[in-house]
């Protein structure tokens, strides 16, 4: 057992349990999670950056963590990113004796490597309805028993997750096109996917625009955390290259960077999409499909110009999910179609560049 910690929420809740992982103190915006599993890939996606993120699923750690290794010197094998990127983690109960053949080192212990604080024996059922009722809200996790200052918590900066300079990566059997990606936070998964699909991949930071350095076949938006109309410089890139009729793909907040780009606009959900099993519905052919998601906006699709259309709705809410030009090949999805963790069933959207 740890040692007594509480979860402090700006509202004045308290939960208390004990602490794994690092032990400190530690604060962001809390979210949570309905994965059952893919702990790992969630942990170390940079769309987290800046939140504490609670998993809905009684026990975390079953499998433990594998041996982080990397097929490139910015691409991780079997991880979202070289890093963890959650400020700090909420559980039911955390297992400290996974079971796999593929396990190397326990969750509680990786978290303490990594100076992450964790908060265990959570009633994680009543936070839920606490975050469905009020929406997510700044939290901090600390073994203080003094209740902390909630203006000094820190949000998701997206200065924090995009790569300093351009990167190339080549694949093992080239299909003959090659892609530039505008890296927001982007998800290994996504580099990963396009490799073996044949792609060959340009990484760029997000401030750079890919067409003024070369012509490329197509261009994708990844991922990130934050508020897409903070993400102002990679608006007005989005804008550019829909200009020029490049093919284009968007991906999560690559969506809402579109959207923002068309003259469409954004706003928070209460309390977002993040998991595994999020039920989306293609509008035009009416077929549903599984999707993993990490999201905490979404796309106003009431004003999108004449020349777009809605391309896919939430079927929990009837949020937008996707957007698609009526004739030229510029689409976007709001869910992620390479998984990871996640269903495979829309990774097709990737073969439409």
């Amino acid at each position: 057992m740890g040692k007594p910690t509480a979860l402090y929420l700006e509202d004045g809740t308290v939960f208390y349990g004990s602490s794994f992982g690092y032990y400190g103190e530690t604060n962001g915006e809390l979210v949570f999670s309905t994965g059952m599993t893919g702990y790992v890939e969630s942990i170390t996606d940079p769309s987290f950056c800046g939140q504490i993120l609670m998993f809905t699923y009684p026990l975390i750690g079953n499998y433990g963590v594998p041996r982080l290794e990397a097929q490139h010197a910015y691409l991780m094998e079997n991880a979202e990113s070289e890093r963890i990127w959650v400020q700090g983690i909420v559980l039911s109960d955390v297992i400290d004796h996974g079971f796999h053949y593929q396990r190397f080192q326990e969750f509680s212990e990786w978290l303490e490597k990594e100076r992450i604080p964790g908060i265990a024996g959570v009633d994680t059922r009543a936070l839920t309805l606490t975050l469905r009722e009020k929406g997510v809200m700044k939290a901090v996790i600390s073994p203080s028993s003094s209740p902390p200052m909630f203006d000094e918590i820190r949000l998701p900066s997206i200065f924090d997750t995009s790569i300093q300079e351009r990167v190339d990566y080549k694949p093992k059997k080239p299909n003959g096109k090659r892609i530039a990606l505008i890296d927001c936070g982007v998800k290994h998964g996504i580099i990963r996917t396009l490799l073996r699909r044949g792609y060959e991949v340009a990484r760029f930071p997000f401030r750079e625009q890919p067409l003024s350095q070369e012509d490329f076949d197509g261009v994708i938006c990844s991922n990130g955390p934050g508020d897409p109309k903070e993400w102002k410089e990679t608006v007005e890139i989005v804008k550019e290259i829909v200009s020029h009729h490049v093919p284009f793909l968007g991906i999560c907040l690559g969506n809402q960077l579109l959207a923002l780009a068309i003259g469409a606009n954004t706003y928070k959900l209460p309390y977002g999409h993040r998991g595994l099993n999020q039920p989306c519905q293609d509008v035009k052919t009416k077929k549903c499909y599984l999707t993993s998601q990490n999201h905490g906006y979404a796309v106003d699709a009431s004003a999108f110009p004449k020349e777009y259309d809605a391309w896919f709705i939430n079927l929990n809410d009837q949020t937008n999910e996707g957007i698609c030009h009526k004739e030229l090949p510029i689409r976007s999805v709001q869910f992620h179609p390479e998984g990871y963790p996640g269903p495979f069933d829309t990774e097709w959207v990737f073969s439409l560049l």
